[in-house]
Order: C-alpha cells, then structure tokens, then sequence
C-alpha cells in the first residue's frame, strides 16, 4: 500500500513477456535490466502497473481493507537504498528482511553483498515475484515471506530494510511495533525515505518508541521526471 508512485523508465531493453513462471498479471510482465553502481540486475515487474487498478479483486481488496497494488511500480528511491546496501561492507551471510519488498531490488542488492535475504511484502504476489527476480539473477536460496505489518512474525532479523514506506502516518505504528518485534538486538533496520512530509512524524513516533535515528543524505541516482536532490536514509537502532 504505497502513493505518490512513479513509472520505472530507468531502465533499458523493456520486452513485455507471456505468463510463464508468474501468474498471469493485467497488462502482462515486463523484463528489463537495471544498473545501479556496477551492478546490472534483470528485473521483471507489470508492464503496465496501473491495470491492475481496473481489476476486480483488486477494487475488492481495497474497498475491504484500503488495499492498493503498488508492489508492482519501480520506486525511484529504491535506487539510492539498492547504492547504500551495495556500498555497506555487510559480514557475509547476515539474514537480512526487506519489508514492503515489491519488486525486490533493495533485497536483490543485499544478495548480491552476500546478506541472506527474506524478502517480505503484505501481497503474495510481491512475494512471488521478488523471488522470481532472485533466481532469474541467481540466487536460488532466497526466502519469501507474506507479512503483514500488523502481525508481525516472531522471528528475529539483524538487519532490516524499508524503502518508501513511512508516507502514511497510519503505517507508523506498525511498522515500529514490527521492528520492536523482529529487529534482533543490536540489530539495525534502514529506513529510504524521499523527503515526504509524513518522514519527520515517524521520526517522533520511533524516537519514542525507543529508537535511535541517525541520517544518511544520499545523492539521488537518475530517474525520470525527477529532480536532482537526496534521499535520506534513516538507521534505526534499539536502545
């Protein structure tokens, strides 16, 4: 359940390909190579998002639960989280969970700096197909987990990762209550945010919830349509 989405366009060689090993989507997949740093992946996501907003289950899924399908958007903030996860000297193997995964690119990066990563999102879909990028780019040992942020699980992760997700007020709360469950002591989860006027409010909230927030200005990487500036990621620590 995401806003303000943006089409991806950062992206070179765009083939709209037949279901396949995903299950069928509106407006069918796409399959195109990303390139962050030195790092080239080949991601699939919807080739046309916005058709899934005329389907449906999604229309009943919204109307029951506030449900909207923006998994399957290529958000321009994940490029800066995907460069910081690329550019941490991550202890080789730490399981790492990516929350509100998507597509999977912050996880793919963390894969690919040896973190053994769970990619997690509220839909299976998301799920299924951030797995699907994993193998499609060689990592078969990916795991996948369907999550709702207001139930969380019991386990526990050292590194937590959530790009664009604190633009609601009402995800605070259960996202700091998720991360007061499944962020391992001394653990530490990243929080990529593009300035959205809701990031100070959450800020308060983790303060008093118990966090340590330290900031990283990062340099936006080229994506169309957007202006040059930062993105802030936010580390979060327990006290």
């Amino acid at each position: 359940m995401k806003g303000d989405i943006a089409s991806a366009g950062a992206v070179n060689g765009a083939a709209i390909e037949p279901c396949a090993a995903l299950a069928c989507v509106p407006g069918g997949w796409t399959t195109s190579e990303i390139a962050v740093h030195n790092y080239r992946f080949l991601i699939t996501r919807p080739a046309a998002p916005d058709a899934f907003l005329d389907d449906p289950g999604v229309q009943a899924a919204h109307a029951r639960d506030g449900y909207m399908p923006y998994w399957g958007y290529l958000w321009p903030t994940s490029l800066e989280m995907a460069a910081a996860v690329l550019d941490h000297d991550w202890p080789a193997g730490t399981p790492a969970l990516e929350i509100g995964a998507g597509i999977g690119l912050t996880g793919l990066a963390g894969l690919a700096r040896g973190l053994s990563v769970t990619f997690s999102d509220y839909d299976v879909q998301a799920v299924d197909l951030a797995l699907h990028n994993a193998r499609q780019n060689g990592w078969s040992r990916a795991r996948g987990l369907v999550l709702d942020w207001r139930s969380p699980s019991a386990e526990q992760f050292p590194v937590i990762f959530g790009c664009d997700v604190i633009y609601e007020r009402q995800n605070h709360a259960p996202i700091l209550a998720l991360l007061g469950k499944m962020l391992a002591p001394a653990g530490q989860c990243w929080i990529a945010d593009p300035g959205r006027h809701q990031a100070d409010a959450f800020l308060a909230d983790a303060r008093t919830a118990g966090f340590d927030c330290a900031l990283r200005a990062i340099a936006r990487l080229p994506f169309p349509s957007r202006p040059a500036g930062v993105t802030n990621l936010w580390v979060l620590t327990q006290r």
